[in-house]
């Protein structure tokens, strides 16, 4: 494993397009955030008797944070899609297996690249987290709430899972991105919001869907009735399920299709 994450690294590290779409995804993070946090401190100044509570204090800020940041996951599947298409678009699969690889290990060295930028986002939201908690909070830092995190963290690793599986069916580069952003952003939600109306809350159970309901806003969450939702365990398991089956089905077409 080591060598092929090793073989990853050769083929990135002077791959301008990843670093930028990876360096975006990444700044966006704590750009958005401190943005909120100054906002939100400005408001609590005019109208302290009626916020008592910050939503950057500790430990709401990992409600917070995971909340915000859960709207600009599809952004680390950018990298990921580039990744993926150009090793169809340059024949670079071909040469891995003539160089002695398997499809297997293909397919676990994009895994690794699925899981890495999971483990980054995560990283950076938490790091972020800390520093806007003890820039704009009065409280002590408090790792209470912190599952929150993880919550996020599964649903970027949805999204990335999603983003493989189109750029392994896809192989081509435009055309994958196109139906990424057109799932994430429209294609998703249009099916959320049918299956509410005329199913039920079984909607809330689409992949990126069943991270935002693990990930309400703070206050937002409070206000929101519990009634007609499932408990947050249904809604983490279908994330589990989401990624289990979507990383078999690369497998399968890694394996089961010619080159």
């Amino acid at each position: 494993m080591l060598q092929i994450i090793r073989i990853e690294w050769l083929k990135v590290k002077s791959y301008r397009t990843f670093w930028i779409l990876l360096l975006l995804a990444v700044a966006i993070i704590p750009a958005a955030n401190y943005i909120g946090a100054e906002i939100n401190s400005e408001i609590r100044d005019k109208a302290k008797d009626l916020i008592p509570l910050s939503t950057y204090d500790f430990p709401l800020i990992w409600q917070t944070m995971a909340s915000v940041n859960s709207y600009m996951t599809a952004l680390f599947g950018f990298p990921l899609l580039i990744l993926v298409t150009n090793e169809f678009t340059y024949k670079t699969h071909r040469q891995n297996v003539i160089d002695g690889w398997e499809r297997r290990e293909f397919v676990l060295a994009k895994l690794f690249w699925w899981l890495a930028l999971g483990v980054l986002a995560l990283l950076i939201s938490m790091l972020f987290a800390v520093i806007l908690g003890l820039a704009y909070g009065t409280h002590a830092f408090s790792l209470e709430d912190s599952r929150y995190m993880f919550y996020y963290f599964l649903q970027v690793e949805v999204s990335l899972a999603i983003a493989l599986l189109i750029a392994m069916l896809v192989r081509r580069a435009g055309l994958a991105i196109v139906l990424y952003l057109a799932y994430t952003m429209m294609i998703e939600q249009v099916l959320v919001v049918t299956i509410k109306r005329y199913v039920g809350e079984v909607g809330g159970l689409l992949p990126l869907q069943a991270g935002d309901e693990l990930l309400p806003f703070p206050i937002v969450g409070k206000l929101m009735s519990s009634a007609n939702r499932f408990d947050d365990g249904v809604y983490l398991l279908m994330l589990l399920v989401y990624i289990a089956l979507m990383i078999f089905l690369v497998f399968r077409r890694m394996l089961k299709t010619d080159y």
